[in-house]
């Protein structure tokens, strides 16, 4: 939270020395774009690292990046060197260092809190989020005034040396496994493949980024209509930023009794509405006061939906893609910030920001009605993603890289459970392949073994032995809910299953393959 207030000051900072530099809305909107930008970038393959590598050590290295990022900002800074696009390329280099920072601290939620309290857990983070939302910009309107932006810049540099102090202190349990490591390529592949498979993770991520792409108009509008329509001083511009961090911290505190009469996704959806509101009156006032009113609300929506989309990513996906999983989200976050902040910036430069902040506040409404019945299903119905536990094989002499490793399973099924049978095979195929299977398919064989039976035959292609090893410990208890319910249909208790390692590597040239 210290940190964070750093960061706030910092970006008080930004943004009045830009408004010095310029009027331009859109070079004012390109510092949020700056900072947010790298998240659509780099958060997924931080995510990958995250779960491949002792996250302690790589919050260490992201810390120390953005501390360097910020003291160069203020020596630059002090050297009047700073233009508008020192400035968007500075807020670029801290945004790179916040990118490979953030899931691995999202993931490392679940590394202090057990599992039913990880709502708590997430609410607390955003809670001290907010709370540095509102001390943060207030204190960096008077340091701006004060002192000017060289100090602002210098202490937000000082205030990642708590964070790497705390992180050094920290005794983090490593996790110990049998499996090889993972390499880099794969666990990007994996991760990728999971999300492409899972729906339930899929509805946060469209829920979450449409809510941010309309509701970014609140940061990077808000400082020209601050500025440069409200005609507000550098301590009023801090405490009008600070607004949206109090009513996020409000929100934090309404936040428990709300979700005791009503649910999760019903709160999700209140919390949309009221935000699409808040920038719908943004397009109409046009004095200080409405202005900080609408924001503290507004800010209450935002803590609401992205605390939400966020405890939903942690309670939809099982640990040993939690840190990827993540990284998606905060991909889908950052580009959808980073563009509409573009965009609005845009809308703001050619058609005024009174009307960007309404086309924004109309287009959250549309949001809304168009996914009022994608519900987050984790938050309602919970879900038991524990590892199943259970030995997969027996010790090999096969080395982990050596592959591919086809894997075939034979099923004899009654044929009056073909149909039923051939459907409860369509999960089968989404789990194998969500976990890291690069093919799958299901044959008939046309020779009937017995009256009245058929034999089907599945098959799943892994990369490697070691990446085969892998999905059988990413299976979840409910997974093999769904594959026991398949096996049930057979006429035996469980399909024979067969394992097969290529014969030789295939380096046929694209050309090859093309005319063979």
């Amino acid at each position: 939270m210290a940190s964070n207030v750093g960061t706030w000051v910092q970006s008080v900072g930004e943004k009045w020395l830009m408004a010095e530099l310029t009027r331009s809305p859109l070079l004012m909107s390109l510092i949020e774009t700056g900072a947010t930008l790298p998240m659509l970038i780099l958060s997924m393959p931080a995510g990958a690292i995250a779960d491949i590598v002792d996250r302690r050590r790589m919050l260490l290295l992201t810390q120390t990046w953005m501390l360097s990022a910020a003291t160069a900002m203020a020596i630059l800074s002090a050297l009047h060197l700073v233009t508008p696009g020192v400035l968007i390329s500075m807020s670029l280099l801290l945004g790179v260092g916040a990118a490979l920072n953030a899931p691995a601290w999202q993931a490392s939620v679940p590394d202090l809190v057990p599992k039913d309290q990880i709502a708590a857990g997430v609410a607390l983070n955003s809670a001290g989020f907010n709370v540095s939302r509102a001390v943060g910009p207030a204190l960096g309107g008077l340091v701006v005034g004060w002192l000017g932006p060289t100090w602002a810049f210098a202490l937000n540099a000082v205030s990642f040396l708590g964070v790497l102090a705390v992180f050094k202190s920290w005794k983090r349990q490593p996790t110990t496994t049998d499996l090889p490591a993972e390499r880099f390529s794969a666990a990007m592949k994996v991760g990728l493949r999971y999300t492409r498979h899972r729906t339930v993770l899929q509805i946060i991520l469209l829920r979450g980024g449409g809510f941010v792409f309309f509701g970014g108009p609140i940061f990077s509008l808000l400082p020209t209509l601050a500025i440069h329509h409200l005609h507000l001083g550098s301590s009023a511009f801090g405490l009008l930023l600070g607004c949206t961090g109090v009513g996020a911290v409000t929100a934090t505190l309404l936040l428990p009794a709300l979700k005791a009469r009503i649910s999760p996704n019903q709160l999700l959806a209140l919390a949309t509405a009221t935000f699409a509101t808040g920038l719908l009156g943004l397009a109409f006032v046009v004095h200080a006061i409405p202005v900080a009113l609408i924001l503290l609300v507004c800010g209450g929506g935002w803590l609401t939906v992205l605390s939400t989309c966020n405890t939903g990513v942690q309670l939809s996906v099982p640990s040993w893609v939690r840190a990827r999983a993540l990284g998606v989200y905060i991909t889908v976050w950052g580009g959808a910030m980073a563009g509409g902040a573009a965009f609005w910036g845009w809308v703001g430069e050619h058609r005024g920001i009174h009307t960007a902040f309404a086309a924004a506040g109309i287009g959250m409404w549309l949001l809304l009605a168009a996914t009022a019945r994608l519900k987050i299903q984790a938050l309602d119905e919970p879900m038991d993603l524990s590892p199943h536990r259970q030995k997969p094989h027996a010790p090999e002499s096969i080395h982990p890289d050596e592959g591919p490793i086809l894997t075939v399973l034979e099923y004899l099924v009654p044929e009056d459970r073909k149909a039923a049978f051939q459907e409860a095979m369509r999960e089968v195929r989404r789990i194998r392949i969500r976990d890291g299977a690069v093919r799958w398919s299901l044959f008939h064989d046309l020779a009937q073994p017995e009256p009245g039976q058929i034999r089907f035959v599945e098959s799943f292609l892994s990369s490697s032995w070691g990446e085969h090893l892998r999905q059988h410990h990413r299976a979840t208890v409910e997974d093999r809910a769904v594959f026991r319910r398949a096996y049930s249909m057979g006429v035996e208790a469980s399909p024979r299953i067969r394992h097969l390692i290529g014969a030789w590597e295939d380096r046929d040239s694209l050309f090859d393959r093309i005319f063979d």
